[in-house]
Parts: structure tokens; C-alpha cells; sequence
């Protein structure tokens, strides 16, 4: 006899995949459940690795960590609500093996590990229609320890293959005449190697400025290359010197879009990333350009394909509690508790917040940026599947937590944030401030 469960697939053992594997493991009688994960631990971005190119599969290496990374939001805010972090009295922005092994506690704490496929590389995912109407999926995949293809079939499939893996590389008229050093962040781990260079970094986000201020303690000259309205000021190391963007390269000579010129010998772009489904068949509507991911319900859901799931699309968000919720919201769907609108409604509802946007004068491609945007949308969702939203505390730190960073980046993380209660919290200075 055929199981009654619903079958789930879960594509990516990173932190989106997990919380949605506690949810739905949560429900034994309900679902059947698997969760691919191509390397051999879960964790997904946080688990590092020296690699930078193919891991030991052959395939691309998945981790962007490097080696000195701390978190840019307290702890207090950054952990699951239901899975408190533990040393309560530690530091608030913690160094990644902390985060890794709070994964790992996750992963054994709920008893995912009987539902995980580990070293299991998803080839293809393809959609078939039956005569009732109804999608199932159908999946290939690969043990990659014994070479051994498989396929089965799923009624539900979550992706949560990341989002920090393909970089993005707009190109730069005359990069080909470059031999100095030239990588992407995602290939960043450690500043010794920039010891003594003349470095160009292009991209002053998170990770464009993080990785400046580092590789200044070793570089000789560090250029900070951004497009930015404003210049960061005078936070910056006395070696790292702001430009705008890149005109064009000539050999190691940058020339910038102010005519000013640098010689440089190692490159680094900070450039962002993008959303690649490589896996997926081309029955299967999905556009990705300029970093926009649609046709996507709610940034979940696939508005042709509505048992077909999205994670880990939002920017500039709190992104473990916001996937709690969202999990939560899948489980609410695939229950029958939350209604969704028809594609066509929903098709609708997606084009006119996108347009919206976009006559405000927000680019495409930050349209997944949800900044002030995050709160209504927890709330909404959250709303829908019957959950607690946010306390208000956590917006109120990480209001606090932005505006310390806008004040001085270089001493933001020096602060130690404790929650009183849903309302209230303390801060304090943990080091020289």
C-alpha cells in the first residue's frame, strides 16, 4: 500500500534547511522526510573550510566563511526562538565555530540526523503532472562516496541550497589584462596572504568593508572601490584609501570613475552573490536575473508550483527567527491551514508590490532587501500560520545594534546585549570601546 504521508524534500542541510526539518520531523505521522546535503556536515555557510575552489567531490566548495568571521548581529537576536543559545554571559557577536556547533546541537536536539542524506548531490528535480492534476517531483540524486545514482519521489520539495555560494562578477573593461591576484569573497579566508600588497577591494557592504579593515593590518595599501552616496569617513585604517568605482584596468594600473589611478596587486570583489537552482528542470519557471528571483509568493512560495518552496531569499533580515517563522508558514500550507490565493491572484499580488517598488525607485535587484520591510513581513506571515511574531525587544537591538555599526563599524561588535524581557534589554561595552 502507497504511504498515506506527504513526502519532503529538502534540498540544502544550511540553517534554513534544518528549521524547516525540525517542523516538518515534528509531525512523524504527517510526512516523510529527506533532506539532501551534498557535503559531509550540515551547517551549510558556517562550516568552514581552508578549500576556496572544488572540494574533495569535485564539486564547488559551498562555505564563503572566512577564518576570523564573527557574526554582525547579537547572538541574542540571531538564535532560534525555540533553541536558546547556550553560555547565556558570552559575547554577543560570535565567532563562527560558535554558530556551527549551535547548528549541530540543533541538528541532534530535534533528532534530524535519521532524515539527512550527508556527501548526497541533488542532480535533477523534475515536476510531473498526474491525471488528479496534482504535481509530484520527481528527484535524482548521487551518493557521492559510492557513485551511486537514485531517484525518488516527492509531493513537497523545499529549497534551501543557499545563497552565498556563486558570485557575482560583473566585468570590468580590461580585467583580462590583470595577473595579479583576482578572487571573489567567496574565496577569502585568511589577510596574511595580503601581507606587504597593494589591494583593490570592490564592494563596500558587510563583507567589502569587513574584509578591508582586515587585510589593512597586513596590506601595505588597501583601495576600497564602491558606488556608495556617501564616503564610509574616517572609521577606515590610515592605509585603506576610498574610491568610487572602476573605470576600466590596464595591466595592474586601476584607472577609477573619478580619472584617479592606482597600482594594484591583488584583486578582491565584494560583489554579492547569485541565486542559482542549477538542479532544476526547465519545466519549472524560475527567473534570476539581477538577483530577483520570481515568480515567488510571500518570497516563498512558487506562485505556478505552490507545493514547490523558496528559503533564504529576504536580505538584510535576522535570518534564523525569520526562517522559524517561515517554516512554520510551509507547514501551515501544506495543512491546509493557510488558503492561498489562486496563481493568478497571487501572480497579481506579486507584480503590483514589484512595481511598486520599482516606481519608488528601488533597483530590482533590491528588491529583496527588506530593511525596514522585515517587520510587517514577519508579522504577516507569522499572522497567517497562527505563530508568535517577533517581541518587540528584538527589533529594538537590532535598531541599536544598526545604529552602533553606523556609528563607529570598527567597534559596533565590542557591545554585549542582554534581553530583560519582550519589551526591554541592557547593553554594555565587553572591550575598549
Amino acid at each position: 500500500m502507497p504511504s498515506s504521508k506527504t513526502r519532503v524534500a529538502i534540498i540544502g542541510g544550511g540553517v534554513a534547511g534544518l528549521i524547516v526539518a525540525r517542523h516538518i520531523a515534528s509531525k512523524p505521522d504527517t510526512y516523510s522526510l529527506t533532506l539532501f546535503e551534498q557535503t559531509g556536515q550540515v551547517g551549510g555557510t558556517w562550516v568552514y573550510t581552508d578549500e576556496t575552489d572544488l572540494d574533495k567531490h569535485g564539486l564547488p566548495v559551498h562555505s564563503s566563511m572566512y577564518k576570523n568571521l564573527r557574526t554582525n548581529l547579537p547572538k541574542e537576536i540571531m538564535q532560534i526562538p525555540d533553541f536558546p543559545m547556550k553560555d547565556p554571559s558570552g559575547p554577543s557577536f560570535v565567532h563562527h565555530k560558535v554558530i556551527r556547533q549551535y547548528l549541530w546541537d540543533y541538528a541532534e536536539h530535534f533528532n534530524l540526523y535519521s532524515h539527512i542524506k550527508l556527501n548526497t548531490v541533488v542532480k535533477h528535480v523534475e515536476p510531473e503532472t498526474l491525471r488528479n492534476g496534482q504535481t509530484i517531483w520527481i528527484i535524482k540524486y548521487e551518493d557521492l562516496e559510492n557513485k551511486l545514482e537514485n531517484i525518488k519521489t516527492f509531493d513537497v520539495v523545499v529549497l534551501c541550497n543557499g545563497h552565498y555560494t556563486v558570485g557575482h562578477v560583473p566585468y570590468i573593461p580590461g580585467i583580462e589584462s590583470f595577473h595579479g591576484s583576482c578572487i571573489h569573497s567567496h574565496q577569502y579566508r585568511i589577510p596574511e596572504a595580503y601581507a606587504g600588497k597593494k589591494v583593490c577591494v570592490l564592494g563596500a557592504s558587510w563583507s567589502g568593508i569587513d574584509i578591508a579593515l582586515e587585510i589593512s593590518q597586513y596590506a601595505e595599501q588597501v583601495y576600497l572601490s564602491h558606488n556608495l552616496p556617501e564616503p564610509i569617513g574616517s572609521k577606515l585604517t590610515k592605509n585603506i584609501h576610498e574610491k568610487p568605482g572602476i573605470e576600466s584596468i590596464q595591466g595592474n594600473i586601476f584607472t577609477f570613475l573619478d580619472g584617479t589611478t592606482a597600482k594594484v596587486d591583488m584583486f578582491i570583489y565584494c560583489t554579492g552573490y547569485k541565486f542559482t537552482y542549477p538542479f532544476m528542470s526547465s519545466k519549472v519557471e524560475i527567473r534570476t536575473d539581477d538577483n530577483h528571483v520570481e515568480p515567488i509568493y510571500k518570497h516563498l512560495v512558487h506562485i505556478t508550483m505552490p507545493n514547490l518552496f523558496f528559503m533564504g531569499i529576504p536580505a538584510l533580515v535576522i535570518p534564523f527567527p525569520m526562517f522559524h517563522i517561515q517554516a512554520q508558514y510551509i507547514v501551515g500550507i501544506l495543512e491546509g491551514r493557510i488558503k492561498l490565493p489562486s496563481s493568478k491572484d497571487m501572480l497579481e499580488d506579486f507584480e503590483r508590490e514589484k512595481d511598486a517598488l520599482l516606481q519608488q525607485g528601488v533597483p530590482l535587484r533590491h528588491i529583496v532587501k527588506l530593511k525596514e520591510k522585515q517587520w510587517a513581513y514577519y508579522d504577516e506571515i507569522a499572522a497567517a500560520a497562527n505563530v508568535p511574531s517577533f517581541p518587540p525587544v528584538v527589533k529594538k537591538i537590532y535598531d541599536y545594534s544598526t545604529e552602533m555599526r553606523e556609528i563607529d563599524f570598527t567597534t559596533y561588535k565590542n557591545y554585549q546585549y542582554r534581553i530583560i524581557d519582550d519589551e526591554n534589554f541592557t547593553v554594555s561595552c565587553c572591550k575598549p570601546c
